[in-house]
């Protein structure tokens, strides 16, 4: 394969063929499949008609419902930001025994991502309302008042970021779906009405292919990693993970998508290089201030250690200089007082004080003085 073709920059959305694929290149890299950990990679693959099927199929294995038929609605909701809006979508789904319910899907990533999703289950609650009422009005005015009897509620979320749900020391069954739901303190006992928040934990998934062991850890994998893939692995071939491959495909979808992916991706390369840039300098800069603190504390630990050496240095002269110094007066001293004691005893004897210098050598004076006290 021509490497200049693999690496050639096409316009934004197009597509090249190479060996009969279709590929998408983006930043001189190529790319089959959509990014569905990205907000519209997830949304485009999963979130427009005729994917119906492949996100049944999905629902139902990574969250064990029993969901036999689902439709998209177009409804907006009262999100808190136009992003909010733009990324995520909600179906309506009935099970096999054809109770209602709601599945709305987002691909989140911020760090309160958990009371976000209680905050926006609760927007979708009273969007239920709201709509029960506007359906009230049409029917005859005789209709009670509606009871509040909302519809059962699945938030999902995925999360494909570092959360405090990773490395959580609770052992599971599953680590990579958690479900919560409202319920007694004392008894765990389930309120009941419905609401589930369900957390889609890709970035704990480490499993390699190899690894996987069964339909929801291959549900798993290729959800996170089939934009990195060029082709769907021989192992899900002939199961419903195929049909995922098959609805990611880039070459599937109009231009004005394509080029929303595209953005995305280029986005998130912004995003991630700006943050590798900002690691870079900081680590940088951090070791700059631990050298010039390295510096400062080494200057002045070598203060310290040389003061304190110095001390015990000088005491220990000065310990040696005394002694010497006692020693010497003391023996001074002692010589000084012995000459006297003999020059009182000569004395003593009868002999002159001239007679004693001579034999002495000493001076008259000094003799006299001694023998004076």
């Amino acid at each position: 394969m021509d490497k200049k073709q693999k690496t050639a920059k096409t316009p934004q959305g197009r597509l090249v063929e190479i060996d009969g694929i279709c590929y998408q290149v983006i930043e001189g890299k190529l790319y089959r499949y959509a990014n569905l950990t990205l907000d519209k990679g997830f949304k485009i693959t999963l979130g427009r008609p005729g994917s119906e099927d492949v996100l049944m199929h999905m629902l139902n294995r990574l969250l064990g419902l029993r969901i036999a038929w689902l439709e998209y609605r177009n409804t907006e909701h009262p999100g808190m930001t136009e992003d909010d809006r733009a990324s995520r979508f909600d179906v309506y789904c009935e099970d096999e025994d054809g109770r209602g319910f709601q599945v709305e899907m987002q691909n989140w990533s911020q760090k309160y991502f958990h009371k976000r999703a209680v905050y926006y289950s609760s927007l979708l609650l009273q969007d239920q309302v709201a709509k029960a009422r506007r359906e009230q009005k049409k029917r005859a005015a005789k209709s009670k008042d509606w009871d509040y009897n909302y519809q059962p509620l699945y938030v999902v979320s995925i999360l494909n970021f570092r959360n405090w749900l990773s490395g959580n020391e609770v052992t599971k069954l599953n680590d990579y779906i958690s479900t919560y739901r409202y319920t007694d303190v004392e008894t765990k006992e389930e309120l009941g009405d419905g609401t589930n928040l369900i957390f889609i934990d890709l970035f704990n998934f480490k499993k390699d292919l190899h690894e996987c062991v069964d339909l929801q850890d291959h549900w798993m994998y290729s959800i996170k990693n089939m934009f990195n893939l060029t082709e769907c692995p021989e192992q899900l071939k002939g199961t419903e993970v195929e049909d995922l491959f098959y609805q990611s495909e880039l070459a599937k979808m109009t231009l004005e998508q394509r080029i929303k992916i595209e953005e995305s991706i280029m986005t998130e390369n912004d995003i991630r290089n700006s943050i590798a840039e900002q690691i870079a300098d900081a680590r940088e800069e951090a070791i700059a201030e631990g050298k010039a603190e390295g510096r400062a504390e080494g200057r002045a630990e070598g203060r310290a250690i040389g003061l304190a050496e110095g001390r015990t240095e000088g005491r220990a002269e000065g310990r040696a200089e005394g002694r010497a110094e006692g020693r010497a007066i003391g023996l001074a001293e002692g010589r000084t007082e012995g000459r006297a004691e003999i020059i009182r005893q000569l004395h003593d004897k009868g002999m002159s004080a001239e007679q004693i210098s001579q034999i002495l050598d000493m001076d008259i004076k000094d003799l006299k003085k001694i023998l004076e006290n």
